[in-house]
């Protein structure tokens, strides 16, 4: 049985964001990798992410022992049996060049929290642009 999985990050669990303790003792194996998706701004510390094969979204691979993602999985409000869970997770491909790698993601299971679309390609991108003043 394996003893580890590979996790994408895209939102607050990346590097110098809000809630990345939950991440620090994890191996980050790849930074700047992609998966397809699109971002959505709930106007709260970290956004929502649907699977999208038209768009990509940066974020972060770590290696996550097994024995650990109940603990995610209780953080991202993803209960295995639950219906109706803030998140699932899935299985995606992530890509970095030439090389791709099957890891878990939590994407968004509550379609009325889809309302403001990031056109952004990352959270920090988003979270760092310019405050337009018009």
């Amino acid at each position: 049985m394996k003893k580890t999985v590979l996790v994408f990050v895209y939102g607050s669990l990346l590097k110098d964001e809000v809630n990345h303790y939950m991440m620090k003792n994890y191996p980050c194996l790849a930074e700047n990798v992609w998966i397809y998706g699109r971002l959505f701004d709930a106007r709260l510390e970290y956004p929502f992410l649907i699977i999208d094969d038209h768009k990509k979204v940066l974020g972060e691979l770590y290696e996550v022992p097994v024995i650990d993602v109940p603990i995610l999985d209780e953080f991202e409000d993803y209960n295995p049996i639950g219906t109706d869970n803030l998140y699932e997770r899935k299985v995606v491909t992530v890509h970095k060049e030439d090389k791709t790698w099957e890891a878990f993601v939590y994407v968004c299971n509550q379609e009325e929290m889809l309302v403001n679309e990031i056109m952004e390609d990352s959270w920090r991108a988003f979270r760092n642009k310019p405050i337009s003043h018009s």
